[in-house]
């Protein structure tokens, strides 16, 4: 007699940090921004899709991305964030996850973020597929206070929510 599949939903809490860089790109929940300077990091530095990966990864008890894409890695030296998304959600698929649900929030002084919230939308779902009306994205200020308010860095924080069928 076969079992019925049992289906359970998780939700995993994701940050990320980074310092502003001049003569990098911006990459924001893999959507180019033009800005004069980009988020300084090993990889591409889009602080929003690590942020969404490391929820992803937690909602699943798999660690962080450290675990896989650790910075003493050389030959991953200024790896695609997006790349980095596709081999995370590799890793939801061998756990029986997908990603039903993302609330990203970037906090930045620079630059505003409203006339691109429909592009990181568009590129958050084509990347993680948990469908447009599953997907957030936001911004706040941080009023000038902090590193960031200062406009030196950014953050990011994100809760995902995953379904996994057992």
């Amino acid at each position: 007699m076969k079992t019925a599949e049992k289906i359970i939903y998780r939700t995993g809490l994701g940050f990320d940090l980074h310092r502003f860089e001049a003569g990098r790109k911006m990459f924001v929940g893999g959507v180019e921004i033009k800005h004069g300077k980009g988020f300084a990091g090993h990889s591409d530095g889009d602080l929003v899709l690590h942020a969404v990966c490391d929820a992803a990864l937690g909602a699943v008890c798999a660690g962080d991305l450290g675990v896989y894409f650790p910075s003493e890695n050389k030959k991953i030296k200024g790896i695609s964030s997006a790349e980095i998304a596709k081999r995370v959600v590799q890793i939801l698929k061998v756990k029986k996850a997908q990603i039903v649900h993302i609330d990203a929030t970037l906090i930045t002084e620079t630059p505003r973020m409203k006339p691109h919230y429909a592009a990181v939308r568009k590129s958050l779902n084509k990347i993680f597929g948990a469908g447009l009306e599953n997907v957030s994205f936001k911004s706040k200020s941080h009023e000038g206070i902090g590193e960031i308010g200062r406009g030196e860095a950014a953050m990011c924080q994100c809760a995902v929510t995953v379904k996994i069928e057992r």
